[in-house]
């Protein structure tokens, strides 16, 4: 599985990539003493207004693109799960043979943000910005409603997978 949080991480890890990029745009004033990038303080930011949205999704996306694409070289041709919230709008959409939508009700999601330590004003701005999850949706090959518990989702992933996998192999595709 790759995780397109966890490449984003990583790509803006001190001196990578995306750090350099966020750096150059944003200026030194989001890095903390040992020059790691101060995350929350840059979405605090970017989070109120889409055009600094915009201008930090136009650096990270089309790297995020390419090194999973690198990711998924690698893996050559094996079966892969792309997990992300991000994939319509960074692209991703062409590179999918099966899309499957998680889905959860507003006051899980809600719920969840609070649980990651977000005041209500971060998460008022952060569901206010994701604005393609509609499109994703539409797209989805599969739609799953995560309004149970994780283990039963992650049941219902994995026979999602397994079900699109033997389509797979049965048709050739």
């Amino acid at each position: 599985m790759l995780s397109l949080d966890d490449i984003a991480r990583d790509l803006s890890q001190k001196g990578n990539p995306l750090w350099k990029r966020v750096v150059l745009l944003f200026g030194r004033s989001f890095l903390d003493e040992k020059g790691y990038l101060k995350r929350r303080k840059l979405a605090s930011i970017v989070f109120r207004s889409w055009r600094m949205l915009f201008l930090l999704n136009s650096l990270a996306h089309p790297l995020l693109f390419w090194e999973t694409v690198r990711r998924l070289y690698r893996t050559k041709g094996e079966a892969v799960v792309i997990d992300g919230a991000v994939l319509f709008e960074a692209g991703f959409c062409p590179l999918l043979d099966f899309l499957l939508f998680v889905d959860a009700p507003l006051g899980h999601r809600l719920e969840r943000l609070r649980e990651q330590g977000l005041r209500e004003r971060e998460i008022i701005l952060r569901v206010k910005n994701q604005k393609f999850l509609g499109c994703l949706r539409r797209r989805a090959s599969k739609v799953l409603s995560n309004d149970t518990s994780l283990e039963s989702l992650k049941r219902e992933v994995s026979q999602a997978v397994r079900d699109w996998l033997s389509l797979e192999i049965e048709y050739g595709a």
